[in-house]
């Protein structure tokens, strides 16, 4: 029997078998390419995100820019507008009245036998009025009309009625209370057409012209609106104002 050699040859590379060199080279292609793809993609993040100064806006954002401007232009001026109108601004009332007062022509006198005799007179108006108070500096003024009867009775009798206007020169807020003033009524005269008796089943007319108050009290406060003032009677006197804020 004859023994054969045994002959071992190292080749160049290790111990790595052929089909196991040509994986090691896939993976180290794998991993090259894996680090060119992240370089690239730090580069543009670097060139589109992170680089210093601002960027040029895109079409969509210079929408919203300009949109959000318009927004906050449209704020500011509605906020001045409203800000000049409560300084500058008005505050509106109204108010209505009646009142009945002992007035003139009124007199007394003696007849032809020497017996007193007397003749007095009523006053009885009503209207309405507005005015307005300004903000900036607590005053107004305003207007009304109204309507006034004067009825005499007595040893003299007649009776008219007409028309009236006045004005509102001051409407004042003072320390929280509101006071009108009333006057500058027109006509400012009346006349009743006066029918007196001097002797039995005679009678005489006498001329006469006499002023008068446009709304009584002519000068009223209050301390909040809407109030009405409407003290008890005295004297024949009587009277209500009301006075609310203007719808």
């Amino acid at each position: 029997m004859r023994i054969r050699s045994l002959r071992i040859q190292f080749v160049p590379g290790g111990l790595l078998r052929p089909h196991e060199r040509v994986g090691v080279a896939v993976v180290v292609i794998v991993i090259v390419l894996l680090a060119i793809a992240l370089a690239a993609g730090a580069a543009g993040y670097y060139f589109l995100v992170a680089r210093p100064g601002t960027p040029a806006p895109s079409k969509g954002s210079t929408s919203s820019e300009t949109s959000s401007s318009d927004t906050l232009t449209t704020t500011s001026s509605l906020t001045s507008s409203t800000r000049s109108s409560s300084a500058s601004g008005e505050k509106y009332y109204s108010g209505t009245f009646q009142f009945t007062l002992p007035g003139i022509p009124s007199g007394s006198t003696t007849n032809s036998t020497g017996g007193p005799v007397e003749y007095s007179s009523v006053l009885v108006g009503s209207g309405s009025f507005t005015f307005s108070v300004s903000s900036a500096n607590e005053s107004g003024s305003g207007s009304g009309h109204a309507t006034l009867t004067v009825t005499t009775t007595g040893f003299c009798s007649g009776q008219t009625s007409f028309p009236y206007t006045f004005k509102i020169p001051d409407a004042t807020t003072i320390l929280g209370n509101l006071t009108v003033f009333f006057s500058s009524e027109t006509p400012l005269n009346y006349t009743v057409p006066l029918t007196c008796m001097a002797e039995p089943n005679q009678v005489f007319s006498t001329p006469n012209s006499w002023g008068y108050l446009p709304v009584y009290p002519n000068e009223v406060m209050v301390s909040s609106v809407p109030e009405t003032l409407s003290p008890p009677p005295s004297a024949g006197i009587s009277y209500t104002i009301t006075i609310a804020p203007a719808d």
